[in-house]
């Protein structure tokens, strides 16, 4: 026998209490069930943050919160052991706390307003300007010498940022400059570009090597030592075409390596280089040095296009005869320089007397 299903009939049949699949969704928290918890066991949320709605006493802490850029960026700069300084129009338009303490600028009002020149060296101040572009564009740094309130050269190194300003011409002068708290002990020692034992260690080692002789066997004949102060009389020509570091660091490298090891090579503060010869036998050993100095300065700095002249001014001390002491040995060298440059030739050498 055939039968047929009303397959409407059916579906009319269904008991009344079953409700439609979206409906047992809807009333999903009317029954306690957390569906989130459900698909997603390890309770990270699976709705995107920009939808969700807060009903006023549900809204975050953060919802109304009006929070500055500036005040969250100010501080950080201002307590920054980095030196900043922006500069705007050539004028200094604000300079954090690191700047001021390295420059010995006691009230930021005095700075604020101030020429940038005040505070930097002239010759270094034409290179910047000429340079500032390619620091804003290449993040090129540059040494450059700041004059504190006091009349002390300190030598920062410096990366340019520029500062969008439709009426001016604005960037900021960030330094890699640490505080001294936080730099290494040696870098107060040597100098940072050459490498070099920096003046105050030079010091140091002249008056070890007096001692030195001092402190003999008086039946021992004393030792010589001599003091030079050498000064490039031609450093503001290479400034101006850029390669004022390039020959400070050649020439401190071929001295290094030419010189006998026991002999310090060390960089000034006013003039170019200082050289300490201890352990010399007699006056003709000292000659055969400072001939072995005049062909090193002859021979000039070459890079990869040509070799520039030098012209080197020296001046020379020597101990026991007639300076005794360290202090003594630095002033004759000082005064027989300034001689020096008072003669003419491109490599010239005087000595104290």
């Amino acid at each position: 026998m055939k039968t047929e299903i009303d397959l409407e009939k059916i579906t009319d049949d269904r008991p009344a209490n079953v409700e439609d699949a979206v409906g047992l969704l809807a009333q999903a928290s009317r029954y306690g069930v957390d569906l989130d918890a459900l698909e997603n066991p390890n309770g990270v949320s699976l709705v995107r943050e920009e939808n969700i709605s807060f009903d006023n006493k549900d809204k975050p802490f953060w919802y109304n919160l009006d929070v500055k850029l500036g005040d969250l960026i100010n501080p950080l700069i201002n307590d920054s052991e980095r030196p900043m300084v922006l500069v705007s129009d050539d004028r200094i338009a604000y300079c954090n706390q690191a700047i001021m303490q390295a420059l010995d600028i006691k009230n930021s009002k005095l700075a604020v307003g101030e020429p940038f020149l005040a505070f930097v060296d002239k010759e270094d101040w034409m290179v910047l300007t000429t340079n500032i572009g390619e620091m804003l564009t290449s993040s090129k740094k540059m040494r450059i010498r700041m004059r504190t309130a006091k009349g002390k050269i300190v030598p920062l190194e410096f990366q340019a940022i520029y500062l969008p300003d439709s009426s001016h011409f604005s960037f900021i002068l960030v330094s890699t400059h640490l505080s001294k708290a936080s730099r290494p002990f040696f870098n107060n020692l040597y100098d940072d570009l050459t490498g070099l034992p920096n003046f105050f260690l030079f010091e140091d080692r002249v008056q070890t090597a007096v001692n030195n002789e001092n402190y003999k066997d008086a039946r021992l004949p004393k030792d010589l030592i001599a003091v030079l102060a050498v000064n490039i009389e031609n450093m503001e020509n290479f400034r101006k075409l850029h390669l004022e570091e390039f020959v400070l660091k050649k020439m401190a490298g071929t001295l290094v390596l030419s010189l006998k090891k026991n002999y310090t090579v060390a960089r000034g503060l006013k003039y170019s280089l200082w050289i300490l010869m201890p352990d010399l036998a007699n006056g003709y050993e000292l000659d055969l040095e400072l001939k072995k100095l005049r062909s090193i300065f002859n021979e000039g700095v070459s890079d990869n296009f040509t070799t520039h002249e030098l012209v080197v001014k020296l001046g020379v001390s020597v101990f026991p005869n007639p300076a005794r002491s360290s202090k003594k040995l630095i002033e004759q060298a000082i005064f027989a320089l300034k001689k020096a440059q008072e003669q003419e030739g491109s490599v010239t050498e005087l000595f104290g007397r």
